[in-house]
């Protein structure tokens, strides 16, 4: 049987290669209350040693209510199944700020096998989560510029076919687009098509307004087309004021029109 001298030293190298692991690291037992940490984990938390920790629960953490109650579900489930739980991606406060961390959750068994807690450990992945992040934006900033389009159709004069649902960050966008386009090319007249747009409603309506009042601005006039029956009733059903746009019932016609208006 070890001596009470062995077992300290026993302790103390494994905490000492708890330390020593790249991770922040922690046991909890049954009734989830911590066991024990290493020295990054207690920093994390704001505690000056892992010692400091002992008998804590989360809801004793200086992270918030909601993140705790994660924490634990995700324990419970740990304690209650015996399996291990890998790569959660979750959040976790560290000096007033929260960061993306990536935990492992694993039982810890006795000598007979029956579960009589977890260890946990986790690293920082918030420069990775934001770094997917920005790729992912910068994909949907590149698909949705696609959807928005500038043709260049004649000599001074653009079209933007507008297809899908525009909502108000796709319609910013296509208003930013038509703007750039309409001085690029140094365009008398665009045309904002909506014969593909699946849904005429009140932000749609105003955005175009607002569109037509930046083109008119840059000394171009604005034309909508796709004009059916539909479009024509929305507007009128909803009230969006469009007297300064000509408004025409098909892209051929916005195009002879703007051919015409030049020309005259």
């Amino acid at each position: 049987m070890a001596t009470a001298t062995e077992m300290q030293r026993a302790l103390e190298l494994f905490q000492a290669a708890a330390d020593a692991l790249p991770y922040r690291m922690f046991w909890k037992d049954r009734a989830l209350r911590y066991a024990g940490c290493n020295a990054a984990f207690a920093a994390a938390a704001g505690l000056a040693s892992p010692a400091d920790l002992i008998g804590r629960d989360d809801f004793e953490m200086p992270w918030p209510r909601a993140q705790s109650e994660g924490f634990r579900a995700h324990d419970r489930e740990v304690l209650d199944s015996g399996v291990a739980k890998l790569g959660i991606l979750e959040t976790l406060r560290v000096d007033g700020v929260d960061h993306w961390v990536e935990t492992h959750k694993a039982p810890l068994r006795d000598a007979s096998g029956a579960v009589i807690g977890l260890v946990g450990w986790f690293h920082d992945v918030t420069d990775r989560k934001l770094a997917e992040q920005a790729a992912a934006q910068a994909h949907l900033d590149a698909l949705q510029e696609l959807a928005t389009p500038l043709l260049p159709v004649a000599d001074g004069v653009v079209v933007m076919p507008l297809i899908g649902m525009i909502d108000a960050r796709r319609g910013t966008q296509a208003t930013h687009i038509l703007l750039t386009g309409v001085a690029e090319h140094g365009a008398h007249t665009a045309i904002l098509d909506v014969t593909g747009v699946r849904r005429i409603d009140t932000p749609v309506l105003e955005g175009i307004g607002r569109a037509a009042r930046g083109v008119r601005l840059l000394g171009a006039e604005a034309v909508i087309t796709g004009v059916n029956p539909a479009v024509a009733q929305a507007i009128v059903t909803l009230g969006v004021d469009l007297r300064d746009i000509v408004a025409l019932a098909d892209l051929k016609a916005g195009v002879a029109y703007a051919l015409r208006s030049r020309r005259t």
